[in-house]
């Protein structure tokens, strides 16, 4: 098969104008879908931004590339807050391993702890809204001739895969908690970058596996979440806590055995 063209830079563009536009969705009613893919346009567009600096078509010290990672980190942040509860509350109501009784209790807490968090997010949404335009035009005006820069996608795949590498950190069953969260981002990141690339079998092989990373990884994190606010909740002893705590190793399992056939 043929190998396609990848415009990064214009891709930033079309990513920029999708985050704007989940921007001005979220911050009129952050419900949950607006909010999962307002987080989701967030990490495509660092993604996007990490990709062109691996291009040599952004410093990596860029100034206009900082003040856009400060105003999107703040954005994943507040939604990121927002969807962990979304996703909490979701585990709460449908997993069966979870006692019942106390499922629904902390489910109705965590309500209105989202609705808080939700109203919080509304707030930087609003803040960050005007001036994230401004802030991502200037970042792509500062790339100046890479404007026009073309790749072919047989090129990127490996660039990207290069990237992971160097992203890695050591033997999967010696990394600790805060280092698999490393590698789970790593591999969210590596995913959104090879969409550039889509057109290619070598692409969607490479999507495919650092989408199943980010799964495994997604899921171990949700319950790592969640067993950590039963154990603020309830205590470390609690039903609740112990089953969640037992969901999460073997989650964590899953994902360390992924990592180490991958």
């Amino acid at each position: 098969m043929a190998s396609k063209s990848v415009h990064p830079v214009e891709t930033l563009r079309e990513h920029a104008s999708a985050l704007e536009a989940a921007m001005a969705v979220a911050v009129a009613d952050p419900a949950k879908p607006a909010v999962h893919h307002l987080r989701a346009m967030v990490r495509r567009l660092e993604s996007q931004v990490e990709l062109l600096q691996q291009l040599a078509a952004m410093r990596e010290d860029s100034p206009e590339a900082t003040e856009v990672h400060r105003r999107l980190a703040k954005l994943r942040r507040a939604a990121g807050q927002v969807r962990d509860l979304d996703v909490q509350r979701k585990m709460l109501k449908r997993h069966p391993s979870l006692p019942k009784r106390a499922a629904a209790e902390l489910r109705e807490e965590l309500k209105e702890t989202r609705a808080a968090k939700a109203k919080k997010l509304q707030r930087v949404l609003m803040k960050q809204l005007p001036r994230m335009a401004g802030a991502i035009e200037q970042m792509v005006q500062s790339v100046g001739t890479a404007n026009g820069l073309v790749v072919p996608d047989l090129k990127l795949v490996p660039l990207i895969e290069r990237w992971t590498q160097r992203e890695s950190i050591g033997e999967p069953n010696a990394l600790d908690d805060e280092q698999l969260h490393a590698v789970r981002k790593s591999a969210k990141s590596a995913r959104y970058m090879v969409e550039n690339a889509s057109g290619s079998a070598r692409a969607k092989k490479a999507e495919a596996k650092y989408e199943a990373l980010q799964d495994a990884g997604g899921q171990w994190h949700d319950w790592l979440d969640l067993t950590e606010t039963s154990r603020e909740y309830f205590g470390k002893r609690h039903p609740l806590t112990v089953a969640a705590a037992e969901r999460c190793k073997a989650a964590r399992a899953k994902y360390v055995g992924l990592l180490g056939s991958s």
